[in-house]
């Protein structure tokens, strides 16, 4: 008997170990695989790019700790840029953990510019999550202060930020950015009550099984751009030049392919041998 015939009363354990190997292998030590960038997300940077300093940007987040590892390194990206630019950044969030997480990413950004470290309610404020979300937020578009009941994630005042006195309204907004996991709920309250009546341009960041969903929006107009998964972050990181925390997933990712390929492959000639 080969080697090759041997393989056929292989235990199978030994393939998921393998597939636990190359994945931890990917992730101790990433391929720095250079994204060519999609057209969706080359959309999504150019939208950041082209505001003004000093714009007003509505960022909603709808994700829980569940998808953290797929969407923190989009959300930190994008917001990087947007502090690059010296945008005004409100966010808001669809849950308590939502909530949560979006302090713990804006904190991590805000802490490599001086300008947002120290700059809490002028260049950025966590307004956190509110009861009858969806309210909120369609209350928003006529003041962001009083739909959030006056105070932010923390509880404190509003009164006075100057960040809500340059941005009283969503209205306001340059632009909104949404980051979802349901693809049924989390991003439909972003085109119902800030996209369609406000005209703001509306990005949705997205794990990858959800982007389908989305792409008929895109189509319509509904939504101005979408980044799409781990590949998406690691695209916009490159193009933004912000910290490549996407490569780990991408490199993972595309070993763990790789290696399912090669399985798939070796089988196939296994199974043929007399």
């Amino acid at each position: 008997m080969t080697a090759l015939q041997r393989l056929r009363h292989l235990d199978r354990r030994w393939l998921y170990l393998g597939a636990l190997l190359v994945t931890a292998a990917g992730a101790l030590w990433p391929l720095r695989i250079a994204p060519h960038p999609s057209a969706e997300t080359r959309t999504a940077f150019d939208l950041a790019q082209a505001l003004p300093s000093g714009a007003g940007v509505f960022v909603y987040v709808e994700y829980g700790l569940g998808s953290r590892e797929e969407l923190d390194p989009m959300l930190a990206a994008v917001l990087g840029h947007l502090a690059s630019r010296h945008a005004r950044i409100v966010i808001a969030a669809r849950s308590p953990e939502a909530s949560q997480v979006a302090e713990t990413v804006m904190g991590e950004v805000a802490a490599r510019f001086p300008a947002y470290a120290d700059g809490y309610g002028g260049s950025w404020v966590n307004l956190g999550y509110r009861p009858a979300p969806d309210v909120a937020l369609r209350a928003a578009t006529n003041g962001i202060a009083a739909a959030y009941n006056g105070v932010d994630y923390a509880g404190r005042p509003l009164t006075g930020m100057p960040i809500l006195q340059a941005l009283p309204v969503l209205d306001h907004a340059h632009f909104a950015l949404a980051y979802a996991f349901d693809s049924g709920d989390g991003f439909a309250p972003m085109i119902y009550y800030v996209g369609t009546p406000t005209r703001i341009p509306v990005m949705i960041g997205a794990i990858s099984m959800e982007v389908p969903v989305l792409q008929p929006y895109l189509a319509a107009g509904q939504l101005a751009a979408v980044i799409g998964g781990a590949r998406g972050a690691a695209e916009y990181e490159a193009l933004a030049g912000q910290p490549r925390r996407a490569d780990v997933l991408v490199g993972a990712s595309a070993m763990a392919a790789v290696y399912v390929l090669a399985v798939m492959l070796l089988g196939n000639v296994v199974a043929r041998l007399p």
